[in-house]
């Protein structure tokens, strides 16, 4: 039987992480053990440990002192034992049949040609009208779909038992998702992608995924109960949005001068959706991100001007 751990970064969100970890010691199947790894200053709500410890589960609390979720997640890969790794965030609720799920597709694939196996997520219902225009603006303004040429999941023939069940994935999504043990320790996420900001699911989905093949099984669906206390500055986030696209562009992507394009078309949409979402909502949370995104690209350019001029 497959050993399952359950990694989960937290960062001072204690009623976040609360139903998440509820969440998972509801499962049809329990995983073997339960690493919380948090970066805050705060303390985790003891009750957790007590509750996984009462099921007979393996507990494993790290405590780190500098905020990076890409380095969260290498502490609780280097200490966790399980041949399959699930990643949850702490404001990620997975549905009571998630685990037993994923356990038997990863039991199916007897060649283990599937290095990874990310979820689909949902958001709550509180705002669908707001939500649905905020897709529908992000379709017209065309946000870009820029990836590296080779996926390898593209190329690899699943067992019969797994066939309609996954589809191959050019990216996760960072909130949930799962992978093989092996495959985990030998790719770490990158620390270069400092802080909570975004992209870091997007470079090890690119990375990793040139060479091991990575599904998504859109029918299992976990919550995203949405927590902006991670991005209080969104000023920043939107600093670190540039910083970490043009990162991940130089160095998960082999696409040449189409990637750049694409890129560059990415940040102008961007910034045209928040933009218009703060002037449709009177948010300036949207309009303080889009102002980081034009600060952190003029500073680029200011630096790029100074070193063409002075040679």
């Amino acid at each position: 039987m497959l050993r399952v751990s359950v990694i989960v970064p937290t960062h001072d969100r204690p009623g976040h992480l609360q139903r998440c970890v509820e969440a998972l010691l509801s499962q049809s199947r329990l995983p073997e053990e339960l690493i919380v790894v948090h970066d805050g200053p705060g303390e985790i709500p003891p009750q957790i440990g007590q509750l996984v410890n009462a099921l007979g589960l393996r507990f494993i609390y790290e405590q780190r002192d500098a905020p990076s979720l890409t380095a969260s997640r290498n502490r609780g890969v280097q200490v966790a034992g399980g041949q399959i790794i699930v990643m949850v965030d702490d404001d990620v609720v997975l549905p009571p049949d998630a685990m037993a799920r994923l356990v038997s597709m990863y039991e199916a694939d007897r060649a283990h040609v599937v290095g990874g196996i990310g979820l689909g997520l949902i958001e709550p219902d509180t705002d669908a009208p707001r939500r649905r225009v905020w897709e529908f603006l992000a379709a017209v303004l065309g946000r870009a779909c820029w990836r590296p040429r080779c996926c390898a999941a593209r190329y690899v023939r699943l067992p019969p038992a797994l066939r309609g069940q996954l589809r191959p994935a050019w990216r996760f999504s960072g909130s949930a998702f799962s992978l093989r043990g092996k495959l985990t320790r030998s790719r770490c996420f990158c620390e270069e992608l400092t802080g909570y900001a975004y992209g870091e699911d997007r470079e090890f989905s690119f990375r990793v995924g040139q060479e091991a093949a990575l599904f998504v099984a859109d029918g299992i669906e976990a919550r995203h109960e949405v927590a902006s206390s991670g991005r209080p500055d969104m000023h920043a986030a939107g600093r670190l949005y540039v910083k970490n696209s043009l990162y991940i562009a130089a160095n998960a992507v082999e696409g040449g001068a189409g990637t750049a394009l694409l890129v560059g078309y990415d940040f102008v949409g961007m910034i045209l959706l928040h933009t218009i979402w703060s002037l449709l909502g009177r948010k300036r949370r949207a309009l303080d991100f889009a102002a980081g995104m034009i600060s952190e690209l003029l500073d680029r350019a200011r630096r790029v001007g100074g070193n063409i001029l002075c040679g």
